[in-house]
């Protein structure tokens, strides 16, 4: 089983820019890249913060954008979502019956969980998973099949990442999370947005990847608490396999316009600056 994981992709109306960066053009180039290279994925993924302010318009440039990707789409929210206009031009996107935009699908080769963690009527960007969210995720921990893995992806991180401008909007209630784990069944991996980084380790017994995001990031700050600090690191994205109960992801940056040469070349070990490695 193979899919490839986006996130954040913030996106404005038509021809809008967000920190002089042009949300539309970065997923084209990565629609580009993925149709081209990995025809072979079950499906891409999206965890969440589609929108930047969760307008009607940017949720129609979206849709209009993802016309064009060649593989099966699953869509999350995020904090800078909003479900209403989100369903309005997303009508087939995923419903739980109560809702919110989350679901379990068993593949042959793992089962995919997806949780709803915006808190749309909140008082910061935090995210949170209500009673029935959290039904939703006992029910999906008790159904999935034990004879595969189990991936769980949501938008907001649940545990504290060392950032601390971006852990003061992290899942409010990870603690309530962790207990149905602990009580139900641990996934097996989780997968996250939110954070615009990518950052890896274990929480609570459980592997996790955090993608960084489509759009701007969020840079290395250890320190900062009250201001997100933003940068232009390139984004990238996510292709996982999953083999048995085996999961293995690799990174791929789809903006690099760099040079790219053999390792084993002497000319490139001897090259002295980059122009030397284009020629």
């Amino acid at each position: 089983m193979k899919f490839v994981i986006l996130t954040d992709t913030h996106f404005l109306e038509r021809g809008r820019t967000n920190y002089a960066i042009d949300p539309a053009a970065r997923l084209e180039a990565a629609i580009k890249t993925i149709n081209r290279e990995h025809a072979d994925i079950d499906f891409v993924i999206i965890t969440g913060d589609l929108a930047h302010w969760g307008q009607l318009e940017a949720y129609a440039h979206l849709k209009s954008m993802l016309a064009s990707l060649n593989a099966p789409l699953l869509l999350m929210m995020g904090n800078h979502d909003r479900r209403m206009p989100f369903r309005e031009v997303f009508p087939d996107a995923d419903f739980d019956g109560d809702g919110f935009v989350q679901s379990l699908r068993v593949f042959e080769g793992a089962t995919v969980v997806t949780l709803d963690t915006l808190d749309e009527d909140g008082p910061s960007h935090a995210g949170v998973l209500c009673p029935k969210r959290l039904s939703f995720l006992e029910r999906a921990l008790g159904e999935a099949p034990e004879d595969r893995p189990l991936l769980l992806f949501q938008h907001h991180p649940p545990f504290v990442t060392g950032l601390p401008h971006m852990d003061r909007i992290m899942l409010r209630n990870g603690a309530e999370e962790a207990e149905r784990f602990d009580r139900i069944r641990r996934p097996d991996f989780m997968f996250m947005g939110h954070v615009h980084r990518p950052i890896g380790g274990v929480w609570h017994g459980v592997p996790f990847h955090i993608q960084r995001a489509l759009a701007h990031q969020v840079a290395f700050d250890l320190h900062t608490k009250e201001t997100i600090p933003g940068s232009h690191e390139l984004p990238d994205y996510a292709l996982v396999t999953v083999t048995g109960r085996d999961v293995v992801i690799l990174t791929r940056s789809f903006l690099y316009n760099g040079p790219e040469f053999w390792l084993s070349d002497p000319a490139a070990q001897a090259a002295a600056s980059i122009d030397d490695l284009r020629s």
